[in-house]
């Protein structure tokens, strides 16, 4: 017998939820570029389930030789 839409989709939002809670209190470890073995930063990144009030905070590794992140110039209009 097939396990109904709306179990599954519970199941889903659950285990999502697990995956973020254990994502946003993993413990940062230094981590090296597997392209050119550089220490790799984290960049710090929300994450929010839509419907739902919490919110996740995790870090995502990147090169910052690989791929570094745009420069951010601010203008002035005279």
């Amino acid at each position: 017998m097939p396990i109904p839409a709306a179990e599954r989709h519970g199941e889903l939002l659950d285990s999502l939820k697990q995956f973020l809670n254990a994502q946003s209190t993993a413990v940062l470890k230094p981590l090296h570029c597997s392209k050119c073995g550089s220490v790799l930063h984290y960049l710090p990144t929300q994450f929010w389930l839509e419907g739902e009030e919490q919110g996740w905070n995790i870090g995502l590794p990147y090169c910052p030789d690989c791929q570094p992140l745009p420069v951010m110039r601010e203008t002035f209009l005279s």
